[in-house]
């Protein structure tokens, strides 16, 4: 067996034959040819070091009864030194001053052995006019761990119980209250947290309810279980609130309720399993996973506007509120349809917005009143999976999406909105955007200052709000610019615009059809370069990357950071030539541990860190300069919406004068019966009027029947 070198550190195989080293030793100096071996013991008191056999210890080693090892370290090797607390450093510096001489080459091994260590260190304490352990304390901590200018730092970390809990009955710790100090009386003091845990446990769980807070769950608890006597007061008995000192305090309260509350427990219990999924869960996945282009899944939902619309025959008759039905496609986020209707929510309104989302947009707007070009909204495409919100796609009537037309349908679980992230947001900027800035929109605030109901203002109808929708929405394909939705193969390109409608289009010509999978890389090393991430809800976020390792989905680490609002910073070592890891370090086993990257940022697999942040630059300027681009298109569009709103709110002052304000809010629900009746005959009207038009007549040729192939969207056009 190799013989022991300088700072190795070797200990007794436990459970076997006693051999005489209680605890690990640290080899300082190895003279072989006089079998000389001095070793100093690591443990809480250090004493001073030993001299031993070198043969004995090696034939310990060989027999196995003493075994190599590797001391944990200590905190401070894993921070810089800027991060070290300054009083340790303090420490750190003026210990080394201390025993700078005695170490040196010129007192080795002397330093080392008996006879000569102690008239060394008396020298030096009686030069500096020190006490001998002033001397021999930092001399011994400095050889105990490494032998190092650092093994000087304060060993702060090993101070305190070591993760015991405070027994009942003993002193209560902390600052004094200031009603001590005051009254200079320590019978004021108040209970230890540990005297008192038993009964803020009872008082957590009797009282700290769903809509409960903190404090009043305190104040229930110190009356029920705290109360010093009861007043009798006619047939009821008043408890007697305890003095300030014998009761728990607010703070003590709070730590009892954190640290049962370490793994969510309470958290868990007070809400539902919906819930905390919805808003309390960490958020890895992505909406874009398994998604292999466009086309790929379609999502749909539908909302009750907040807006009041009047009828189109007269426009002091109010309809209420319309419903609205998008579809977007998950993979370019491009809204392929929408229906806005009095139908619904119900199958019927949805399968006219599939409709529209399977039609020519051109076609769609001509009937509005607005004239497109094909190129402006090209989706009439249908998707391979159509996921909705586990209503109207699951009755029979839905039965021909999956059976006639090949679409795989998918219900989101109930009550979990967040299963659908890409519709759910776009309710969120057509409201925002659009919505709340048009007469009759629900704006609860407004209404409380105006002292009048919106339904008052309401001015557009039907038709013009689907105008106005048709509008913002394609305003919305050209110019929603989010450059993290780029795929990675369009910059390769040299194509950076990240609108939808761009993604959509590159997608439908290289990506519908097939997907890509990218093959997975590991890196693993010992060295790696520093730098800080942050714990956010959606993973461990560096340099536009996610993260994520097994032991921050078991601790929650993601949970906590949305459940607390905060983005915790982190500690990190990394590759920047091979992004696909990351490690953090477990406090436990002082060991970095390695973060995968998640799946949906595999696209990043490949990039380096200075390609991400030529990247980020990149984009951005293109972003300003598509803004500017758009600049004149979009205000074209807006004008043509502000148009349509002006046109609505002076027709409808027109129609409305005179009326008082109980006319105009009257009959909503007969108006609203009207007006459904007009559009289904409408509707009826148009499909008539369609069946009986003969075929236009063309100067093509016909194929033979048996040389036509089957058109799978044959099925659509007849419906």
């Amino acid at each position: 067996m190799e013989i022991l070198h300088l700072a190795e550190v070797f200990e007794a195989v436990p459970n076997v034959v006693e051999t005489g080293f209680a605890c690990p030793q640290r080899v300082l100096w190895v003279v072989p040819d006089e079998d000389v071996l001095v070793a100093i013991g690591i443990q809480k008191n250090l004493k001073k070091p030993g001299v031993y056999s070198l043969q004995e210890v090696m034939r310990l080693l060989n027999d196995g009864l003493l075994q190599r090892i590797e001391v944990k370290l200590r905190p401070y090797v894993f921070q810089p030194e800027e991060a070290i607390l300054r009083r340790s450093l303090d420490v750190r510096d003026r210990a080394w001053a201390i025993i700078k001489p005695l170490v040196r080459e010129d007192c080795i091994p002397d330093i080392y052995l008996p006879r000569t260590r102690g008239r060394l260190i008396l020298a030096r304490a009686a030069e500096l006019e020190l006490d001998p352990k002033q001397v021999y304390r930092p001399l011994y901590r400095y050889w105990a761990y490494g032998s190092c200018i650092d093994a000087l730092i304060a060993c702060y970390d090993l101070c305190g119980p070591s993760g015991q809990r405070q027994k009942a009955g003993s002193n209560k710790r902390g600052r004094r209250p200031d009603r001590v100090k005051l009254q200079n009386d320590p019978s004021v003091l108040g209970p230890s947290r540990a005297d008192v845990q038993t009964k803020i446990v009872q008082g957590i769980h009797a009282f700290l309810k769903p809509g409960v807070t903190i404090k009043k769950a305190w104040e229930d608890t110190k009356r029920t279980y705290f109360k010093t006597g009861e007043i009798e007061h006619g047939n009821l008995l008043i408890p007697v609130l305890p003095e300030d000192h014998e009761a728990p305090s607010l703070h003590q309260f709070n730590q009892v309720v954190k640290e049962m509350n370490q793994d969510f427990s309470l958290t868990k219990r007070n809400i539902s399993t919906t819930t905390w999924n919805l808003k309390h869960r960490g958020v890895l996945g992505s909406s874009k996973s398994r998604v292999f282009g466009p086309a790929a899944r379609f999502e749909i939902d539908a909302t009750i506007v907040d807006v009041y619309l009047v009828s189109v025959f007269n426009r002091a008759w109010l309809i209420g509120r319309p419903v609205l039905y998008v579809v977007v496609d998950v993979f370019s986020r491009m809204v392929v349809g929408f229906y806005l209707g009095l139908e619904g929510p119900s199958w019927e309104g949805a399968r006219l917005a599939l409709f529209n989302a399977f039609s020519y947009k051109a076609d769609f707007c001509r009937q509005l009143g607005i004239d497109i070009g094909p190129d402006l909204w090209p989706c009439h495409h249908l998707p391979h999976k159509l996921l909705c919100d586990n209503g109207e796609l699951k009755s029979k009537a839905s039965d021909a999406l999956p059976k006639e037309l090949g679409i795989t349908i998918q219900n989101a679980a109930v009550r979990r909105p967040d299963w659908k992230p890409n519709v759910e947001q776009q309710f969120n900027l057509i409201n925002n955007h659009t919505i709340h800035f048009e007469p009759g929109a629900l704006n609860r605030r407004l209404d409380e200052m105006k002292r009048r109901h919106c339904s008052l203002d309401a001015s557009l109808t039907l038709p013009e709000l689907s105008r106005i929708l048709a509008y913002k929405l394609i305003k919305y394909n050209l110019s929603a610019y989010r450059a993290h939705a780029l795929p990675e193969e369009m910059l390769g390109e040299n194509l950076m615009d990240a609108t939808p409608l761009a993604v959509w289009n590159w997608g439908m010509e290289h990506l519908t059809g097939g997907a890509k999978v990218l093959e997975k890389q590991r890196v693993w090393t010992k060295l790696l370069p520093a730098a800080t991430a942050s714990v956010r809800r959606d993973g461990i976020y560096f340099h536009g990357r996610r993260y994520a390792c097994e032991r921050a989905i078991r601790e929650e680490w993601f949970a906590r950071a949305r459940t607390n609002g905060k983005v915790e910073p982190i500690e990190i070592r990394h590759l920047p030539y091979a992004p696909a890891s990351i490690w953090i370090l477990n406090a436990i086993s002082r060991e970095w541990e390695p973060c995968e990257l998640l799946d949906d940022n595999e696209k990043y697999r490949l990039a380096r860190l200075e390609e991400m942040i030529d990247r980020a630059k990149l984009l951005g300027l293109e972003a300003d300069h598509k803004a500017s681009a758009l600049r004149q298109v979009s205000a074209t569009l807006d004008a043509e919406c502000e148009a349509i709103t002006a046109a609505a709110k002076e027709a409808a002052a027109q129609a409305k004068q005179g009326l008082s304000k109980t006319e105009k809010k009257a009959n909503v629900h007969a108006n609203r019966a009207f007006e459904k009746t007009a559009e289904r005959v409408e509707h009826a009207r148009e499909a008539a009027q369609s069946y009986c038009e003969p075929p236009a007549q063309d100067n093509v040729v016909k194929l033979r029947p048996d040389m036509r192939k089957q058109n799978p969207l044959d099925d659509i056009w007849s419906l």
